[in-house]
């Protein structure tokens, strides 16, 4: 399947970890649109290497200038990240992947119509699953904020406003699944970069880089979604700035590039050469509708979640325990703000965000008071 151009259709990737000079054989074959792994044996490597510069002919030059870009997007994830993330086929997809359960035209005919007709769009598709073992292993971020048993409503509304709560239980998952990859996995891709956070933090954050890489590079909304999310629960947290302040530090280093890095492929809808779908996928980070926003009245994403992030990280009492994590991170902060206003003019400023209390108002008139998930106002 294919656009209209009949030039771009599906995007098939996958990841290989080169820890020395190597190569990697595939044969595409075209009856079933994929490409299988060719070994190669001692003697095809042997071959390969006499005749490295008959077989540079037909290969295309490593664009030598996007390095320092490339490693800064990629910097923490590791083969343990990889192995924990990718799908089990070892091919990332651009589109979900569905099984589609064998059916005859007697079968078909025979099926029953429904006595009613549901109102909701989505339950006249067709039940489809996912194919197992093509899905991107990403972490599950919970979509409402946790809490501890028995809490009562102040506590509930507390861990709702502070998801701290929420992000150590998801970091727990993470620890969890990662002890089961193994010591030898646990690698990080600079060896300057990120060795003073803790494991599952490394792997949170190597998570938010390989989603957005997967979105940009191979299409995977899936991808642009996670990323989402994963920002959204480290923004919505306050007590673990003041506990895992270098787990922030990393975040600001790691949206500074992504952002940037997003600018860039915005830039190349001027270029008639450039690939547009890349462009405008990276657009989705600046629009004013990257999402399912119900409320008209409801900020963009981005300003308002970027916003909430460094507006708790300046509010945070810069009280250290003597190594100066939480005034390095401050600084950070005020240079992502100062770095915004300049490329993005979102209008965040640091002298503002101090002197903000509220992160948003909540519009009345939107909210269902009568219904079954109405919000309970209690004193804090």
């Amino acid at each position: 399947a294919v656009n209209a151009d009949c030039k771009s259709g599906q995007r098939t990737g996958f990841v290989e970890w080169f820890t020395h000079p190597g190569f990697v054989a595939k044969r595409w074959v075209a009856v079933d649109e994929d490409f299988v792994d060719v070994p190669l044996t001692p003697s095809d490597v042997q071959r390969l290497t006499d005749n490295y510069e008959e077989v540079s002919l037909y290969l295309g030059p490593y664009p030598s200038e996007c390095r320092r870009g490339w490693v800064a997007l990629t910097n923490l994830i590791s083969p343990a990240s990889l192995s924990r993330i990718l799908p089990e086929c070892g091919r990332v997809y651009s589109c979900t992947q569905f099984l589609s359960e064998p059916s005859s035209s007697q079968q078909r005919l025979a099926l029953q119509p429904a006595a009613e007709v549901s109102s909701n769009p989505e339950d006249l598709l067709p039940k489809l699953q996912i194919l197992p073992g093509t899905e991107i292993r990403f972490s599950k971020i919970p979509k409402n904020p946790l809490f501890p048993p028995n809490s009562n409503p102040t506590e509930i509304t507390a861990h709702g406003i502070d998801q701290t709560y929420t992000l150590d239980s998801v970091l727990r998952v993470i620890a969890d699944s990662a002890t089961n990859l193994g010591p030898a996995d646990v690698e990080v891709n600079q060896p300057d970069c990120g060795n003073s956070l803790l494991p599952e933090e490394r792997e949170l954050l190597a998570e938010l880089q390989f989603s957005y890489v997967t979105f940009l590079l191979i299409h995977v909304l899936d991808g642009w979604y996670q990323w989402r999310r994963i920002v959204q629960l480290l923004a919505n947290c306050e007590e673990a700035i003041y506990r895992r302040p270098q787990l922030y530090i990393n975040l600001v280093s790691v949206l500074y590039h992504q952002l940037c890095s997003a600018a860039k492929s915005k830039e190349f809808l001027e270029d008639k050469t450039a690939a547009i779908s890349t462009a405008e996928l990276a657009d989705l980070f600046f629009s004013e509708t990257t999402g399912p926003r119900t409320n008209l009245a409801e900020p963009a994403f981005l300003p308002s979640v970027v916003r909430k992030l460094l507006r708790n990280i300046l509010c945070t009492p810069t009280l250290d325990s003597g190594n100066g994590l939480l005034q390095s991170l401050r600084e950070r902060a005020e240079g992502f703000c100062h770095s915004l206003e300049q490329r993005f003019h979102l209008g965040i400023k640091p002298e503002v965000l101090k002197k903000e209390k509220n992160t948003a108002d909540v519009l009345v008139d939107d909210v269902d008071w009568e219904g079954d998930e109405a919000p309970v106002i209690v004193q804090l």
